[in-house]
């Protein structure tokens, strides 16, 4: 059948699809034509034969759940809203994955018999490949929502469905399955299911959303809606960004509205949101008060004017991604230690970055080691920047932060029209982005377990198959990994990949906690010097330094350079007493007398009293003493403006011009 269609001319196929349609009363649209064609010439199926539905057993039906779970988790709301209120009508609701397989059905109670008997079920398969022109299928294939209605089906045995599915996205614009509603022996025209495929659509879009706001629900994010048109909630447009205000995601909705009226060579996925909104994110931030208000806004991309409401969240630090080049004309803030200088004068850490040193330019992966805050990441940006690699990128990913669903994006990228909404350059990878320089894989114990397989072939043929691309990419990078976790532990509770283990770790390094180095003054000196703006004219009592060594510090180096950060903005000139330390630290001191250094008092009641945390009462002192100016808060704390509003929000700290 397929050789003998093959050989036919176009117009013979075309012809031959066109007495199909005649004999069965079909007068189908460009779609439908070109699914048939596909069917026909690419599959080799058979309109006038038949074909078994493909059904996964129980074991196959329990993997594919396992793995998809967080997918299922988001959309089960919506297919059941969806499903309460159509099944009463006799309608199935499928929910598939992206090669056509149902992760759940909802079938009406009185005819589940007839449903299963018809291939809709739980762990079948509906690719257009097998299958030919069918709602999911052919959904999938188009990437569009439609209407599949008896006749227009490939097989005939399948002449009493009606289908109307509509396709679902994750922010990245990755096909990731579609949403069908089917019902059996609907007399009436195709017009009357395009009520149902409206519904269809409104909850996909729905899922789509769920999927958005739970996959950067760590970021800042905002909803925007032309204030020329009607926006109802299945279509508003929603947008991540980092902290440097460029956009790292986007629903649906978004996509359609913006990129159509980009220029050709501009793309929504790493536009800066100011030229988009016309704003900055820090005059957003401002403008809304930290999300509290909506701001309006003429946009110089849409030339309209635009209603944006932000979310700033409140418990989670953003996502650490890729380390930006600077702007042209900017400096860095801080320097980047060298190894010497992180090594300082313990001699175990010595050591270690003598070992270091002699596989640098080896071709060998680093892994490090150690608690939360040794400085791992410190540790790979010197080791980068003692290579032969120092002039290529440094590419920094936090395996832990990025949302499972959208890491295998992260790191392999895309191509060129690879799915609706992508740039029409295409989008790197953060490995091809390594090329030439070094790969950071930070908290990599924490990395999804079937991702460890991809990444693993990755490193270990040393190319990469983008989304979409036709021919591989080769890699040349330096791997450095870092984890705070017990991998061998993870390898036995079957978390973490044995061989991936072994393709990271040519070398390990690991760090001591901070209370187990011996060269804590080194250690200060290095932070004030590279972070703090220099060590020069500070100075410290001798009660203050003595509870600085004696200090167990559980956040390890990080949590030394928040201490010194404080105690310098609370100081007077520079000179660090017992009193400029924060209050869990002077719990630790020794009860010594202090008769010249008058102890601080604060009257009772206070705000900052009632927010009962360190962090927030640091915050209230700061915003006081500079009057409110988030720009002046922000410069003392060495924090951006979004977190100065974010850490507001979550101590319930108001301007007090909003409270009266």
């Amino acid at each position: 059948m397929q050789n003998h269609l093959q050989s036919k001319h176009a117009k013979d196929v075309v012809a031959y699809i066109s007495d199909h349609f005649q004999q069965r009363n079909v007068q189908p649209d460009s779609l439908i034509t070109r699914s048939w064609e596909r069917s026909l010439l690419d599959y080799g199926l058979d309109p006038q034969g038949s074909q078994e539905v493909e059904i996964l057993t129980s074991s196959e039906i329990r993997q594919q759940l396992e793995q998809h779970h967080n997918y299922l988790d988001i959309a089960r709301n919506g297919m059941t809203g969806l499903s309460k209120r159509i099944s009463q009508a006799g309608y199935a609701v499928v929910l598939t994955d992206e090669t056509g397989l149902a992760l759940d059905a909802t079938l009406p109670e009185h005819m589940q018999d007839i449903w299963r008997n018809a291939g809709l079920q739980l762990g079948s398969r509906w690719s257009e490949s097998t299958m030919g022109t069918n709602g999911i299928g052919t959904c999938l294939v188009e990437r569009k929502s439609l209407v599949i209605h008896r006749h227009e089906h490939f097989f005939h045995d399948q002449n009493k469905l009606s289908c109307s599915v509509s396709p679902i996205f994750d922010p990245l614009g990755n096909l990731t399955g579609c949403l069908n509603a089917s019902c059996l022996g609907f007399d009436g025209d195709k017009q009357h299911q395009y009520l149902t495929l409206q519904m269809v659509m409104m909850y996909s879009r729905m899922i789509e959303n769920a999927y958005f706001k739970q996959a950067y629900r760590s970021q800042i994010t905002m909803h925007i809606k032309p204030l020329s048109s009607f926006t109802d909630l299945a279509h508003e447009q929603l947008l991540a960004v980092n902290e440097r205000g460029v956009v790292i995601g986007a629903n649906r909705a978004a996509f359609s509205e913006y990129e159509a009226k980009l220029n050709p060579d501009q793309r929504l996925l790493g536009f800066a949101i100011h030229e988009l909104t016309g704003m900055t994110l820090e005059e957003l931030l401002e403008n809304s008060h930290g999300g509290a208000r909506t701001v309006r806004t003429q946009s110089p991309a849409l030339s309209e004017e635009l209603e944006i409401s932000l979310r700033i969240p409140t418990t989670k630090t953003l996502a650490k991604t890729v380390t930006a080049p600077l702007e042209p004309g900017k400096t860095q803030r801080h320097k980047h230690p060298t190894l010497e200088q992180l090594a300082g004068a313990d001699e175990t850490v010595q050591q270690n970055v003598q070992h270091v040193r002699q596989v640098i330019n080896k071709d060998i992966p680093i892994l490090i080691t150690g608690e939360t805050g040794t400085g791992k990441e410190a540790f790979a940006r010197a080791i980068h920047d003692a290579s032969d690699r120092a002039e290529g990128p440094f590419i920094a990913l936090n395996c832990a932060a990025i949302p499972e669903s959208l890491i295998e994006s992260e790191l392999f990228g895309y191509r060129s029209g690879s799915f609706t909404g992508a740039n029409r350059k295409g989008m790197k990878g953060k490995l091809e982005l390594a090329n030439g320089g070094t790969i950071f894989l930070d908290e990599v114990g924490d990395m999804p377990y079937q991702l460890q397989t991809r990444l693993l072939r990755a490193l270990a043929e040393r190319e990469i198959l983008p989304l979409g691309a036709t021919e591989p990419t080769r890699l040349d990078i330096q791997v450095i990994s870092a984890t705070h976790q017990h991998l061998t532990q993870r390898i036995q509770d079957k978390l973490f990949r044995e061989d991936f283990y072994y393709r990271l770790n040519g070398m390990a390094l690991r760090l001591p906690p901070l209370r187990d180095r011996t060269d804590k003054d080194e250690i200060i000196r290095c932070i004030l010097d590279n972070e703090l703006g220099g060590s020069e004219g500070v100075t410290f009592a001798p009660q203050a330094l003595q509870v600085l060594h004696g200090y167990p510090w559980p956040g390890n180096i990080r949590q030394l350079a928040n201490v010194l950060r404080y105690a310098l903005a609370v100081s007077d000139q520079q000179h660090i007493t017992l009193d400029s330390l924060p209050l869990e630290l002077r719990g630790a001191a020794p009860a010594l007398p202090q008769p010249n250094t008058p102890e601080r008092s604060q009257p009772p009641g206070t705000l900052s009293e009632l927010i009962g945390d360190e962090e927030g009462k640091r915050l209230l002192e700061s915003l006081r003493r500079h009057k409110w100016n988030i720009t002046q808060v922000s410069d003392e704390l060495g924090i951006c403006r979004s977190t100065v509003y974010r850490k507001m929000k979550k101590y319930n700290i108001l301007h007090p011009n909003e409270i009266f």
